[in-house]
């Protein structure tokens, strides 16, 4: 068999975090220039995972935290009926982990379209999402299956809980700088903070409905290349979730920044209490002077996606 090499894409979420959690729509975005790589090539031997958390064997019982990784790899031979043996399959990452960018996602996809490549084996994506939320399952408990949908996919995704995962076109012209505070985000207790104010406090669940309404005027802003009106509902977006409680000083440094040095608009991504910022620029070189001013005052890293 002849070597072969997969990918798949980072995740951010782009509006609608915490209100999704509440039945309102969500924007998830693939960000394509952030990867997992995967090369699946022949050996002889048990098969072997190579990988900046684990190198061994997947009949090892040393590495417990890559078990949803060796049930998907044992289940994608079993449904391509092969043996669970003489093959290496190295993972490469560029994606932070515990970041709200689809981490554990991205490598599950990549390392299906692998293995099926490998094979010369087709591939849907049914069986895709299928596989994939194997891992995400043992990982994440119950997967809203989000986070397949977007490392997997080239274009944005409406997502509602229970109701709704599609994806639409954007026609929008500009960039996204997308900058990590170096703060592992805290998801769980970022959640349990808001049902807890919600809960006590009807300002807060207006803001949730706020953010629901501006999830759709994202919707239209991205559909209608409407860049100037995306980054004030960025810039509002974030005044919820910062009265929400899910900020912290970290992002409020790098939101700062990104307002101070020419961003249409900014706002923390995903869970919050650390993890990633994005924000918004009509230019390239705009988005080059925002990550240079980003990573300058604390962001560990920065990257630029293009919309389009």
């Amino acid at each position: 068999m002849d070597t072969f090499q997969s990918a798949s894409n980072a995740k951010i979420i782009l509006i609608g975090e915490h209100s999704v959690v509440y039945g309102e729509p969500a924007i998830a975005m693939p960000i394509k220039n952030i990867q997992t790589r995967v090369q699946v090539e022949p050996i002889a031997g048990p098969i072997w995972i190579e990988s900046r958390y684990y190198s061994g064997t997947i009949l090892s019982e040393q590495a417990n935290n890559l078990s949803g990784i060796f049930r998907l790899i044992e289940a994608c031979f079993q449904q391509l009926n092969r043996p669970l043996q003489n093959v290496k399959i190295t993972i490469n990452s560029d994606i932070p982990s515990e970041r709200g960018m689809g981490s554990s996602a991205s490598t599950a996809v990549a390392i299906v379209r692998g293995i099926f490549g490998y094979y010369n084996q087709s591939l849907n994506q049914a069986t895709l999402t299928q596989l994939t939320n194997i891992s995400e399952s043992v990982i994440h408990g119950n997967p809203s299956g989000l986070d397949v949908a977007a490392t997997s996919s080239s274009l944005p995704i409406w997502y509602q809980k229970k109701r709704e995962l599609s994806y639409f076109h954007s026609n929008l012209n500009g960039y996204l700088v997308i900058a990590d505070s170096g703060v592992k985000g805290k998801t769980d207790e970022a959640v349990s903070r808001v049902r807890l104010k919600v809960s006590q406090n009807a300002e807060a669940l207006q803001r949730i409905k706020h953010l629901s309404s501006l999830t759709h005027d994202a919707r239209t802003a991205i559909e209608l290349n409407q860049i100037d009106d995306l980054g004030l509902i960025f810039n509002e977006a974030h005044q919820d979730l910062k009265y929400l409680g899910v900020s912290d000083p970290s992002v409020e440094t790098l939101i700062k920044t990104a307002n101070r040095h020419g961003a249409l608009g900014s706002k923390l991504t995903g869970g919050g209490l650390g993890g990633c910022i994005i924000a918004l620029s009509a230019t390239k070189n705009t988005a080059e002077n925002l990550r240079s001013a980003l990573l300058n005052s604390g962001a560990t890293e920065a990257w630029i996606e293009r919309f389009g």
